[in-house]
């Protein structure tokens, strides 16, 4: 049929269709409500790109480097001045340190990220915060010499201990070299982070921190985590860690809890129903037609229910700063905390197992025996580790590898002194 038969044909009808909706209340109050709505959606798409867990997410800004950018320059500017300071910055060893950090480091093909997680550590601290850490790096190598940081002065100079491995232990060694051969990474990981971890305890701290060598910590992070860790003591009197990071993108509209959402839809349809129904006895004050309450109810409500969820979880529900439990979704293993008794516990699990990843290990087995886990909010560092040390980060389809997606969205949001957390918006 020609275009200009069809135009005739359908006119009517759209004329029609515009002259209901200009004419009667229920027509104005979908034109009203239809209009409200795309300007929610623009507000949406300039306001939550930076949630991982809304629709309107966009990665090409939401993994923008706001906060961390800064503070690697700080890091980088730290290392360059250590690599002409003397041992440990003339700061004398403390014998009993409040803390013991562990970085256990593999070489990366291209950039070394260690030099950055050190500095980091340790730029801003005065001199009694150093005195309370202990230091402990360890060059995962059998041949420590692979790695580009080992014959760096900056690495003596600030390691209160450079860990290698025990070349005494033959037997030991050999099955090190076969695991790094064979690239048995799940078996070596373990060993490292056991062999790391045992040698912290060993050192007599009162905390054991975990740190991975691909890790940007906040300016202030030390006095931070003691409190954290107080606070984390204050809410109960066994837990597992205190988790410096996390990744924000599984906390989303987890399925498990579908259920919960469903019910809470059809009881907020139900209570809009009833309301305008009730609204309507009042002839006088509220004259509403039957399409009028149909539209609101189960056009306009729902309509706004999916705008809810597809707004994001974090944005819609955002988490309270603080010390937090964290039972479920906390990823990955890049900073925990344990005290010397759940440092001593995890230590004899890991052994126990011997082989896979240590956050799945240990969330396990947290999982099993119910153990409480802390995490601080926003997280005290950042993965900026852009290919994974594993060999196993290639993201299909996706614009980013595995390792660039392990980020805290939350860290971003420091201001550049680290004092303080800024509003999402005022990054647009």
């Amino acid at each position: 049929m020609p275009p200009p038969l069809l135009l005739r044909q359908y006119n009517p009808r759209i004329l029609t269709l515009i002259h209901h909706l200009l004419t009667t209340a229920t027509g104005r109050t979908l034109l009203v409500f239809t209009l409200l709505y795309l300007l929610l959606i623009q507000h949406c798409r300039q306001t939550f790109y930076r949630d991982p867990t809304s629709f309107f997410f966009d990665p090409h800004r939401g993994y923008e480097r706001i906060y961390s950018g800064h503070r690697q320059r700080q890091a980088e500017s730290f290392i360059q001045n250590a690599n002409f300071s003397f041992k440990n910055a003339s700061i004398p060893l403390n014998q009993n340190p409040t803390m013991c950090i562990g970085i256990a480091t593999v070489e990366r093909s291209g950039d070394q990220y260690v030099p950055r997680t050190m500095g980091s550590l340790l730029d801003g601290l005065t001199e009694e915060e150093r005195r309370q850490i202990h230091t402990i790096v360890l060059i995962a190598h059998t041949d420590p010499h692979r790695h580009p940081s080992y014959a760096e002065p900056w690495l003596h100079n600030l390691a209160s201990r450079i860990l290698l491995y025990d070349t005494a232990d033959m037997k030991q060694l050999e099955q090190l070299k076969e695991m790094e051969k064979d690239k048995d990474y799940r078996r070596k990981a373990i060993f490292d982070y056991t062999y790391l971890m045992k040698t912290c305890i060993d050192s007599g701290a009162s905390w054991v921190a975990m740190i991975e060598d691909d890790t940007l910590a906040v300016s202030g992070w030390y006095p931070r985590t003691i409190k954290a860790l107080d606070d984390a003591d204050a809410k109960s009197a066994a837990w597992l860690y205190l988790r410096l990071f996390f990744t924000e993108e599984f906390f989303g509209w987890n399925s498990e809890y579908w259920p919960q959402y469903l019910l809470s839809s059809f009881l907020i349809v139900a209570m809009v129903g009833g309301i305008l129904l009730l609204l309507r006895q009042v002839q006088h004050l509220v004259p509403l037609a039957n399409g009028t309450i149909l539209t609101l109810t189960f056009l306009c409500t729902p309509a706004c229910i999916l705008l809810y969820f597809m707004a994001g979880r974090l944005s819609m529900r955002p988490m309270d700063p603080g010390v937090r439990e964290m039972p479920n979704f906390g990823c990955c293993a890049q900073g925990l905390v344990f005290s010397l008794t759940s440092a001593a516990q995890a230590l004899a699990k890991l052994n126990e197992k011997g082989f896979g990843f240590v956050d799945m290990i240990l969330e396990e087995w947290a999982n099993e025996e119910r153990l409480t886990r802390f995490a601080t909010i926003p997280s005290l560092l950042q993965h900026i580790g852009g290919h994974s040390s594993k060999g196993d980060d290639i993201g299909v389809g996706q614009p980013l590898s595995v390792a660039e997606r392990i980020f805290s969205f939350g860290f971003e949001l420091y201001s550049q002194q680290g004092s303080h957390v800024i509003h999402p918006s005022d990054n647009r």
